[in-house]
C-alpha cells in the first residue's frame, strides 16, 4: 500500500512527485576546469573537457544504436550530440564535425560517422596529454 503524505497546504502530495521543483546542482565531472577562461579571443560559454565530449558521443552512439532497433531514442540522442558539441566548443574542428554530424542527424537521419568523430576526439586527447605541464614531483 502507497501512504500519500500532505503537502504544506494540506492536500496530499503523489509519491513520485518530487520534493521540490527547484533544480539542484548535478556532480561536476573532476576532469572539468574549474571555470571558463576565454582562450583564442572567444570566450566559450562552458569550459571545454573532452572526457564530457566522449561521454556524450558514447551515450549517442548506443542511443542511436538501439534507435535502429525500434526503441524512441531519437530526442535524447541529438541531446548528447549537442551535449558533446557544447563541451567541444574550445576545439574548432572537433566542434564542427559534431555539429555537422547532429545537424545532419535531425535534417535526414543521417547517421553519424562515428570512426571520424572517435578519430578526431582522441587526436585532441592526445594533443592535450602532449600539451599537459610535467609535474616535477612524479617525473625522474
Amino acid at each position: 500500500m502507497v501512504s500519500i503524505r500532505p503537502d504544506i497546504s494540506g492536500g496530499p502530495v503523489m509519491p513520485d512527485q518530487p520534493e521540490s521543483l527547484q533544480p539542484t546542482l548535478k556532480k561536476k565531472c573532476p576532469d572539468c576546469p574549474p571555470l571558463v577562461v576565454p582562450r583564442r579571443g572567444y570566450t566559450p560559454t562552458r569550459p571545454s573537457c573532452i572526457e564530457c565530449v566522449e561521454k556524450h558521443l558514447g551515450a549517442a552512439l548506443v542511443l542511436l544504436t538501439e534507435t535502429r532497433e525500434g526503441y524512441a531514442y531519437r530526442l535524447r540522442a541529438i541531446g548528447h550530440l549537442f551535449e558533446a558539441e557544447d563541451e567541444s566548443q574550445e576545439w574548432p574542428d572537433l566542434h564542427a564535425a559534431i555539429r555537422a554530424a547532429r545537424k545532419a542527424y535531425q535534417a535526414d537521419g543521417t547517421l553519424p560517422d562515428w570512426d571520424t568523430l572517435a578519430s578526431r576526439a582522441h587526436e585532441r586527447r592526445t594533443a592535450l596529454v602532449a600539451e599537459a605541464p610535467v609535474d616535477p614531483a612524479t617525473s625522474s
